[in-house]
């Protein structure tokens, strides 16, 4: 279970790939600045998490296995 959480979380670091994506719907006029700026602050949020997430997922299901067997 655990790897596949952090695969999923892994999955969630296109923030690069996604700010491409929004900058050529924001200049196309797709999006409005608010909707602009919502999706970068999105975008930004998710993938800056990924790291905390990953360590999480880490101690939740290895480390606490590690501390039950010793």
């Amino acid at each position: 279970m655990g790897r596949i959480l952090s695969i999923g979380a892994l999955m969630n670091t296109r923030g690069l790939m996604e700010l491409v994506v929004l900058n050529i719907g924001y200049d196309l006029g797709i999006l409005t600045p608010q909707v602009f700026a919502m999706l970068v602050l999105m975008a930004l949020a998710t993938t800056f998490m990924t790291g905390p997430l990953l360590d999480y997922f880490g101690w939740y299901f290895h480390g606490r296995k590690a501390k039950a067997l010793s």
